[in-house]
């Protein structure tokens, strides 16, 4: 999942939704072969599913943290 590579680049298992939207929706998109007009949407969408899931979790107004990975909580910023 593209939150995972996130995660990984910015050593955090934190991120917001922006932020993924700005870094990864083009990628996204070319892998998935998306032809919708708006996959920022589709992302969002999809991010409520994974937090449904348990995938995810939403910690404030745009953020989420990944919860399918062990988390030092000492090194995120959980704010």
């Amino acid at each position: 999942m593209r939150f995972h590579r996130y995660s990984i680049t910015h050593s955090t298992h934190s991120f917001d939704r922006q932020s993924l939207i700005d870094e990864e929706l083009d990628q996204i998109v070319q892998v998935t072969h998306s032809t919708g007009e708006t996959p920022e949407y589709t992302l969002s969408r999809i991010l409520q599913e994974l937090r449904d899931e348990g995938i995810i979790e939403f910690i404030s107004k745009g953020k989420y943290i990944i919860l399918d990975t062990s988390i030092n909580i000492e090194d995120e910023d959980i704010k």
